[in-house]
């Protein structure tokens, strides 16, 4: 079973423009058999992006410095849009999309809360269900309205 955050090797990665190329990707969702998996990718190229870890909401960027977590050796950026769909068959039968490994659930967790500050507005409600399945919404909004901590 795909579970949220895991991150892997894809070599043959299609953009939207329809170009390929090899990418690192991340799993936005914990697919069930019917439902498909969301992707975000990655990059290491620096080419004026911001150097702030964490979110950069305005560039819908999320910045893992290197080393932090141990499995990215370099600076990496997380690109939050566009939010990639593919099927689960395709991703459990391609013997080339390459498991690598998973991030915390603290970091995907901020990642995600990321993607819904800065791209809000273009998530689609489909995906919005799959990332955020109706009962983890309820407990975000529990949680702003009493966030005591445990």
């Amino acid at each position: 079973m795909k579970q949220q955050g895991e991150i892997y090797y894809h070599p043959e990665f299609k953009f939207k423009n329809g170009e390929r190329s090899q990418k690192l990707i991340i799993l936005l969702n914990a697919p069930s058999n019917q439902e498909p998996c969301l992707f975000v990718k990655t990059t290491s190229q620096k080419r004026y992006k911001p150097s702030k870890p964490g979110c950069n909401e305005l560039e819908s960027l999320f910045f893992i410095p290197n080393g932090s977590p141990a499995f990215f050796e370099v600076d990496t950026w997380v690109e939050l849009f566009p939010i990639y769909e593919m099927p689960l068959g395709d991703v459990i039968n391609n013997k080339d999309i390459e498991y690598k490994d998973k991030l915390d659930g603290k970091t995907i967790g901020k990642i995600i809360e990321c993607l819904f500050v800065a791209e809000d507005e273009n998530i689609i409600l489909f995906h919005r269900k799959l990332i955020r399945p109706p009962l983890q919404n309820g407990l975000l909004k529990l949680k702003e309205k009493w966030p005591r901590k445990i």
